[in-house]
């Protein structure tokens, strides 16, 4: 069988670095964690393929700790609220992660729903998976 598309060098060091595979440790989780966040740190200059490989292992993190979290399903944008609520936050102060106050404000009004690089930066911000910030229903 062919894969799709030929690994780059980037893609096969983080695969050797840190192979994808079920995690059955927090010791595990915890280095999964760990390289999730440094590939979110640089996510603007990863490859496509590094991409990828970020996708499926912080899925695997999230599977991991959902086993031990009870489910609880809120919406991104009362998620968004709550964060700001708590940390004494304005629309003024998301302005690195919206690009704009106007962008804020018309999301948290719901005339407008967040892009992936918006949901990478709230995540990175308030320390959250990004998957807190996707709607699980249309």
């Amino acid at each position: 069988m062919r894969l799709a598309y030929k690994p780059d060098k980037k893609y096969l060091d983080c695969i050797k670095r840190f192979p994808l595979k079920p995690l059955r440790s927090d010791e595990e989780n915890d280095q999964a964690a760990e390289i999730c966040d440094e590939l979110l740190d640089n996510f603007d200059s990863l490859t496509p393929q590094e991409r990828d490989y970020f996708e499926v292992l912080s899925k695997l993190v999230e599977d991991y700790e959902s086993q031990w979290q009870e489910e609880k399903s809120v919406e991104p944008r009362d998620l968004v609220v709550f964060l700001m609520e708590q940390n004494n936050l304005s629309q003024t102060d998301l302005i690195p992660e919206f690009g704009s106050s106007s962008r804020a404000s018309e999301y948290l009004s719901g005339k407008r729903d967040l892009s992936l690089p918006q949901i990478l930066k709230l995540a990175k911000r308030f320390k959250l998976s990004p998957s807190a910030f996707i709607c699980k229903e249309p």
